[in-house]
Parts: structure tokens; C-alpha cells; sequence
């Protein structure tokens, strides 16, 4: 395994939310790459027809939150959520963490002009 991958934090799911008719299991990363979303869904969805869930997964991000959001398209009953939890919670466990770009925000910026700034004579 490489360095890189051993320094990182790994993905987990940090809050659930019931969305109209939606449950949101959002996690502690900024996005999910395309990848891992393919990796999420070839390993929960037949599960989920297993537990008698008719429903798929999609993905979205949580406004003002900077995190990712795995969306089961209905609310089960509470043992088959916390089974799902725990689906994706062993899928994701691989996936590193990933921060939104911080990005430097400049203010106050004053103009001058050479011609003006020399001494009077």
C-alpha cells in the first residue's frame, strides 16, 4: 500500500437524515469520485433488493456543508436503515477523505499609480 494512502483518513458516514421521501447517509468527505460511486453501488444495490428494497442509491452534495451525500431513494424501516448504514459503512471504509479546496481570498486591495506616489516639486 502506498504512504499516501496510509496517512489519510478513511471515509465514514457521520450523520443520517430523513429527507421527504429520501434517506440521506452523508459522509465526512467533500465528494465521491465517480469510481467509488460505481464501487458504492455494485456492492449496496443488490443488497438492498435482498432486504427487500426496491429502491437505488444517488449521490448528491450537502449545501453549505462541504460533504458528500449517499441518497437511498425511500425511508425503510429503522433495522433495514442501520443495515444499509452498516453496507455502505463497509464499502466506504477503503475510500480516503477528501477536503474542498481551500482557496485564498484577497480584500481591501488598493490601487496606486507610480505618478502620483512621487514627491512634489
Amino acid at each position: 500500500m502506498p504512504l499516501s494512502m496510509l496517512s489519510c483518513t478513511i471515509m465514514k458516514i457521520v450523520e443520517e437524515r430523513e429527507a421527504w421521501i429520501h434517506t440521506h447517509f452523508i459522509v465526512d468527505s467533500f465528494y465521491i469520485t465517480e469510481q467509488e460511486r460505481r464501487q458504492i453501488s455494485i456492492c449496496v444495490e443488490p443488497e438492498l433488493m435482498q432486504l427487500g428494497l426496491q429502491y437505488g442509491l444517488r449521490y448528491n452534495v450537502a449545501p453549505n456543508k462541504h460533504r458528500a451525500i449517499i441518497v437511498l431513494e425511500c425511508i425503510p424501516f429503522d433495522s433495514v436503515k442501520a443495515a444499509v448504514r452498516q453496507l455502505i459503512n463497509e464499502v466506504i471504509t477503503d475510500f480516503p477523505v477528501r477536503l474542498p479546496e481551500q482557496r485564498n481570498v484577497v480584500t481591501n486591495i488598493t490601487v496606486s499609480d507610480a505618478e502620483t506616489e512621487s514627491p512634489s516639486q
